[in-house]
């Protein structure tokens, strides 16, 4: 049995990518499991165990927001959630195994994300956004070098018997 040694920066994108997929499984289902939860309690009774002030501006008008939410855009919103989960999961896990189709789904997925991120930017200058979109923009072209000088695997290998 041979032991393989995973490419550094292709174990760190796709680490990245997993944390995020399970993150995001974890909020789509939980918007799942509000569907029909009287949303504007929770979140009240949320704003009084962390002794925040109800009282506060913003809080009001986020309690207004949540109060305000329809069944089915939570619905679509945990929809939305676990689709980009499941993403970002195949990502992570054809990333792990250095697959090439992952390679290209993540470039692709990854720069249809750039305008919006570069659009955030111009919005409104602020330290993790840029962070945000160098992060993406690294991950971006590292994977297209890799693709570029084919380090990554295209097939599934199969062991054959002798």
């Amino acid at each position: 049995m041979t032991t393989r040694s995973h490419q550094t920066g292709l174990a760190v994108i796709a680490v990245f990518k997993i944390v995020k997929g399970l993150l995001l499984l974890l909020v789509g289902l939980g918007l799942l499991q509000l569907m029909h939860a009287e949303i504007a309690t929770l979140f009240s009774q949320l704003i009084e165990a962390l002794h925040l002030n109800a009282d506060s501006r913003i809080i009001h008008a986020l309690v207004l927001k949540v109060d305000a939410l329809q069944p089915h855009t939570v619905l679509m919103a945990g929809l939305v959630s676990l689709g980009y989960a499941g993403m970002l999961l195949l990502e992570g896990i054809g990333l792990w195994l250095e697959r090439s189709w992952a390679a290209y789904l993540t470039v692709i997925s990854t720069s249809l994300l750039l305008p919006f991120e570069l659009y955030e930017v111009i919005e409104q200058v602020s330290m993790f956004r840029v962070g945000v979109l160098m992060l993406n923009l690294v991950i971006v072209l590292y994977l297209v070098v890799q693709l570029k000088h084919h380090t990554l695997r295209s097939q599934v290998s199969v062991p054959r018997d002798i």
